[in-house]
């Protein structure tokens, strides 16, 4: 017993350094917001936020904007969810490929594609001027609409995976009896289906707000300057100096709101689900209260509608008519954005203009021969590289920290290093920049790649976790019964089982850092300019191909690094009998980033 102990807190003892950076890295940045916000006039700082009309307008739109692109977000990845959570096979895969190639791709991407399709000179009013529908370009652009679907197709694959994890669990043979019963599709699909996912319907609603609320990037780009957002505004007071207090009270602020939202938004997902926590029988109670049981109804004829033949055959066209009408929506919605940065990179002219004029390669030899490119790439690269690895030796040794067995306070250690995931990126990278630049991190690699680390590490442990947990228990006992130590059972046994997962979460902490663009923007500035950071630049102050260009370098690069993965995985698959992919193709969700 004594020896068990021991080694427990051996292996408990590897979460210190966990724990250490997270600390010193991630909650003293946070905390370092606090007295910032409350120092000197704080009455007259926090007066000036809700009382003033300009920055209580800000919030305002930065609830309502954000409220909407959820809503929409979950009306329009639901069906898609349901139908992921059905699908097996290729058609699982494809549409797996389908939500995760977008959320691997850069935000500041998929941002400036949406600039390529509804500018003046962008592919809707080519289109439609072409087809003689009007007669000078729409106003799309730099308006609330744009901004909102921005937010939608970037907060569509968080709402679906939430959504999926859900779905999956209800039966199917629940509308064929709904059906059986007399339900329409629709009336099965929102009095069955719709209620028995609320809780995935929460997380995803309470995932995409926290991201909607804390995007600073569609509404710069997308958006005009009478509809700011929050975080926008705390980037804007960041990048000009203007005043630090002030930013950190609107970190503060931005806080503040969007958990107010979130608690709003829970109760009300808990009184959509009161149904699921039912109380007493009313029968039973009713004869303990020695109340009469009035029975008259079950002896009641009950007259069944005769079934119309019309009504029948229009439901059934309906029905098998809608689900390939809406997959070619949604896959163009989504797809789109992407595909439409490809013909405008290789564009011979000097704007953004859809259909091109023309086709060239000069601006991807202008990004080429650019030093500027090229050194702000192999930063990026650079730091992509110590992200991963300390992602990974973190992600290790919590893994092994947290073991099988259970211990006092495990549940919230756990969600203590799974908090980056929950808190707004904005809010940590507003508190990172105040932390580092007192101790001269800020605009160095070394500060980017702590930042990225704390941001990206979660991530890593979670894909690792669900590894280790598929680990059988009995090869590390029998190890030890053949007298092998803790270091030799873990090198030997534990560590090569562990490897397919640390590969997984190694890749993404690649992408992921390789396209971060909040802390990257927040602290990289003129020494030291990531390739996102260059990114925003050339999209905010240039309006030639050459940042189109860019962006089709960088998702022709994360699709050929998926699909390779996708081969291997299939190969891999196929060798071992697996019964298919899609399971790597959803990460777990999160009850709320």
């Amino acid at each position: 017993m004594n020896q068990n102990k021991l080694v427990n807190w051996g292996q408990t003892s590897l979460l210190l350094p966990v724990f250490v950076v997270l600390l010193l890295a991630f909650f003293v940045p946070l905390l370092a917001i606090v007295p910032q916000a409350f120092g000197g006039d704080a009455v007259a700082r926090f007066l000036k936020i809700f009382a003033g009309p300009v920055y209580l307008k800000i919030v305002w739109t930065t609830v309502r904007i954000s409220l909407e692109a959820t809503a929409i977000t979950l009306v329009v990845s639901f069906p898609l969810a349901w139908l992921l959570s059905r699908a097996t096979g290729i058609k699982a895969l494809l549409l797996g490929l389908l939500v995760l190639v977008p959320f691997l791709t850069s935000v500041l991407v998929r941002t400036f594609a949406w600039i390529a399709i509804l500018g003046q000179r962008g592919l809707v009013n080519g289109t439609l001027l072409g087809l003689g529908l009007i007669s000078e370009p729409l106003p799309l652009l730099f308006s609330e609409p744009a901004v909102v679907l921005a937010l939608v197709h970037s907060s569509i694959p968080m709402m679906v995976f939430s959504l999926v994890t859900v779905l999956r669990r209800i039966d199917g043979r629940i509308l064929l009896a709904a059906n059986t019963l007399g339900a329409n599709p629709l009336r099965a699909w929102l009095g069955v289906v719709v209620p028995l996912s609320i809780r995935g319907i929460q997380s995803g609603v309470i995932i995409t707000f926290l991201f909607t609320i804390a995007s600073f990037i569609a509404p710069a780009l997308l958006g005009n300057q009478r509809q700011q957002m929050l975080a926008q505004v705390i980037q804007s007071e960041i990048e000009t100096g203007a005043d630090w207090a002030l930013a950190a009270a609107l970190g503060i602020t931005l806080a503040i709101v969007a958990t107010i939202v979130v608690l709003g938004l829970s109760m009300v997902a808990r009184l959509f689900s009161r149904w699921q926590r039912p109380g007493p029988l009313s029968l039973s109670s009713q004869r303990e209260n020695g109340a009469s049981v009035d029975t008259s109804l079950l002896r009641r004829q009950i007259s069944v509608p005769a079934a119309s033949r019309t009504s029948s055959v229009i439901w059934r066209l309906v029905t098998r008519a809608v689900p390939p009408t809406y997959l070619l929506l949604i896959s163009t919605f989504i797809l789109l954005p992407l595909l439409v940065l490809f013909p405008v990179s290789f564009s011979s002219a000097d704007v953004l203009i859809f259909p091109p004029p023309g086709y060239s390669l000069r601006w991807f030899e202008t990004i080429i021969g650019s030093p500027e490119w090229v050194g702000a790439a192999l930063t990026s690269l650079r730091i992509g590289v110590a992200t991963c690895v300390l992602s990974l030796v973190l992600a290790t040794l919590a893994v092994i920290g947290f073991g099988r067995g259970g211990f006092l306070f495990k549940d919230i250690l756990e969600a203590v290093v799974q908090f980056p995931l929950s808190v707004p990126a904005v809010v940590f990278a507003l508190g990172a920049y105040l932390t580092f630049s007192k101790v001269g991190l800020v605009d160095t690699e070394i500060g980017i790649v702590i930042a990225h680390t704390v941001l990206i590490f979660p991530v890593v442990f979670l894909v690792a976790s669900a590894t280790y947990s598929s680990i059988d228990p009995s090869l590390s006992l029998a190890a030890a019964s053949l007298g092998a130590n803790a270091w030799q059972t873990f090198r030997t046994i534990v560590f090569p089982l562990l490897l397919p997962g640390l590969a997984i979460g190694g890749l993404l902490a690649m992408l992921l850092s390789f396209d971060e663009s909040v802390a990257s923007i927040f602290l990289s500035d003129l020494s030291v300019k990531t390739l996102p950071r260059k990114l925003w630049e050339g999209i905010r102050f240039n309006t030639s191909p050459e940042s189109a260009a860019v962006s089709a370098l960088l998702l022709g690069v994360t699709c050929t690094v998926i699909l390779v993965c996708m081969a291997l995985i299939l190969g891999r698959s196929k060798v071992a009998g697996a019964p298919g992919a899609i399971a790597v193709l959803t990460p777990p969700a999160t009850d709320a980033e």
